[in-house]
Formats: C-alpha cells, sequence, structure tokens
C-alpha cells in the first residue's frame, strides 16, 4: 500500500472520529440555545449514540455512497439529503436506545418535540460532517474548510466532555 491510499484511508478515519464528535458539540449547543440546559451530554448518550453511529451509521453512509455512485449521479447536496433523511431513523432508535419511557417506537410527531428537535440536532450535524468530509475527500482542493470546521467540532466536543 503506498503512502497516498494511507493518507487517504486516514482521512476517512478523521472524517467518521470529527463526524461523531459533531454531534455531542451541537447537542449540547441546542439543548443550551434552545433550552438553557448544561451538562446535557451524558456517559450513556456518548456510549449508545457512539455504538449506533459505528454500526448503522457507518452502514447508511456506505449504502449512500455506493448507491450514489453506481447510478452515477453523485452531487454533494444529494448525498446530504439522504444522509440527513437516513439519520432521522437513528433519531428514533436513540430515544428507544436510551429507555426514553416509550413502548414501542415514538410516534412521527417525536421529531418535533424538544428532545426530538435535539436530537435531530444531534444526528443532523453528524449526518452534515459526514457529507461534507466525504465531498471534500473527492475534491482534495477544498479539503482546507473541512479540516477547519472539524478541528472546531474536535475542541467542542472535548469542551463539552471535559469535567468541571
Amino acid at each position: 500500500m503506498d503512502i497516498t491510499m494511507k493518507k487517504r484511508y486516514l482521512f476517512y478515519l478523521w472524517i467518521a472520529v470529527t463526524s461523531y464528535m459533531a454531534g455531542p458539540a451541537m447537542y449540547a449547543l441546542a439543548m443550551y440555545i434552545l433550552y438553557q440546559e448544561t451538562d446535557v451530554v451524558t456517559t450513556s448518550l456518548i456510549g449508545w449514540t457512539a455504538a449506533t453511529f459505528l454500526s448503522v451509521g457507518i452502514l447508511f453512509i456506505l449504502i449512500t455512497v455506493i448507491m450514489l455512485r453506481v447510478f452515477n449521479i453523485y452531487y454533494f447536496w444529494l448525498q446530504t439529503l439522504l444522509f440527513e433523511l437516513f439519520f432521522l431513523i437513528l433519531v428514533y432508535m436513540t430515544t428507544v436506545l436510551l429507555g426514553a419511557g416509550n413502548r414501542g417506537l415514538p410516534k412521527l410527531s417525536f421529531l418535533f418535540t424538544p428532545e426530538g428537535i435535539s436530537l435531530w440536532m444531534f444526528w443532523g450535524s453528524i449526518a452534515l460532517m459526514s457529507s461534507w468530509g466525504i465531498w471534500a475527500a473527492r475534491q482534495p482542493i477544498r479539503k482546507s474548510p473541512y479540516m477547519l470546521v472539524s478541528r472546531v467540532m474536535l475542541i467542542l466536543f472535548i469542551l463539552e466532555i471535559w469535567p468541571r
């Protein structure tokens, strides 16, 4: 394996890690801006959502990218829209996994509740960062803005989980 392949794989790993970190950072920001709540990122939230992202989320991303390449219709906004739609499923999965007191799946209107909006910020930011990162990986000249924003997300994530 040559050095450029290694760099490419490391960049995709960077995309996965920083995209996930955008979720808790944006969730905390949304909870603070909308509801003035702090310390909302818990270990159970990170544990369940990280496991969900690494299994189901990555699978959704792979299926979408492969599907777009097979049909030869790769557009940034179409990819982002598909990621966001697939990640809507993860909003509902998170409430079930965290045991939000629901019997079965939450109602479709859950997405418009305060907790639903915050979880949508969580998964929506992951979908957006993933889409942007994958697009930047295909356009090597446009990696700098993505790298800047991904570093900011990394710093926000660390600041959010750092014990006070």
